[in-house]
């Protein structure tokens, strides 16, 4: 689902709502004007129970735990026309993505009872965005504009996310909250979610779901246990993408005569690597990073041509 610009649309209508109706006294909870959104809930599988399996969870605090942390989230398209004689199948291992680093005041607390648009949940997260940064320093500019974004999701203890709400700073840039927006929509989509069932050392499970920043792409997580220690449980990730629609249309002049064609997916493979220690304390990984790149081949009306992406994106912990 993918629910971005509507998003953007109505946190900015509530956030003035909020403003105009809270004039000359402080709004006890900055999201409370703002729709939830359900989240599409991921398709979660045992693979293997591992040794000694117990449930792994996501602890509810007695009452709100501040933490601060900070999140890299790196992105980046490379698209090229190649002879179908000597396309590679093969995903490559990375490619040109640019980062956006942002700080994180989080606090996490037992879910309230249900508005309007929610479901009973176990937790509630709120995640306030610090002075954010860029790869880019002209688009830094932009992320720092949105100092002040606000992001709450309603959760279970297993860490799937049932509802979300974006609130943009009424300051910050249309181009920041873009940016800001689509790194907070990929740390939630990615998030680990643990299955039901028990899990050890040597055990796993795959997440498999649709992209939220990309509902173009359908994700499934492979998540291994590498160790568990009191609250900390260190995971393997490996990644498989490809995407939900088989067809697509060129409309781009750059394209040249390729423009306006129609082209059909005939081969995408993902190459990932991935390594995450999760504390059951903190509702996202403390540390580690995520990482990877899906090559997607399109064949169209030339025989002896396909058109390459490679798609790249990684998430980091930990500041």
């Amino acid at each position: 689902m993918n629910i971005r610009h509507r998003l953007l649309t109505v946190a900015g209508v509530a956030l003035a709502g909020a403003l105009a109706a809270g004039c000359g006294r402080a709004e006890p909870d900055p999201v409370a004007g703002v729709p939830a959104f359900a989240v599409d809930a991921p398709a979660v599988t045992l693979v293997e129970p591992g040794e000694n399996p117990q449930v792994l969870s996501f602890a509810t605090p007695a009452e709100q735990d501040p933490w601060e942390t900070e999140v890299r989230v790196f992105g980046g398209i490379d698209q090229s026309v190649q002879s179908a004689a000597q396309v590679s199948e093969e995903a490559p291992a990375g490619g040109d993505v640019n980062s956006t680093t942002l700080p994180l005041a989080v606090t996490s607390q037992p879910a309230p009872a249900p508005n309007d648009g929610e479901n009973t949940a176990d937790r509630r997260v709120d995640f306030t965005v610090g002075s954010g940064r860029h790869s880019n320093l002209k688009l830094g500019q932009e992320v720092a504009s949105a100092e002040g974004f606000a992001m709450s999701w309603r959760a279970e203890n297993s860490g799937r996310v049932d509802t979300l709400k974006l609130l943009a700073p009424p300051e910050s840039s249309t181009t920041g909250r873009g940016i800001v927006e689509s790194s907070l929509l990929t740390l939630m989509s990615t998030n680990v979610v643990f299955p039901a069932e028990p899990v050890g050392v040597g055990g796993s499970w795959t997440v498999s779901g649709r992209v939220t920043s990309d509902a173009s792409m359908l994700r499934t997580t492979t998540y291994t246990v590498a160790g568990i220690s009191g609250d900390t449980v260190t995971l393997n990730v490996s990644v498989e993408e490809r995407p939900t629609q088989q067809e697509l249309t060129i409309d781009n002049e750059i394209a040249g005569e390729l423009n306006g064609a129609n082209l059909a997916v005939e081969h995408s493979a993902t190459t990932s690597e991935g390594g995450i220690t999760v504390d059951l304390r903190r509702p996202i990984p403390v540390d580690g990073r995520v990482s990877a790149t899906t090559r997607v081949i399109y064949s169209g009306p030339q025989p002896d041509v396909r058109v390459v992406q490679d798609i790249t994106n990684a998430v980091e912990y930990g500041g």
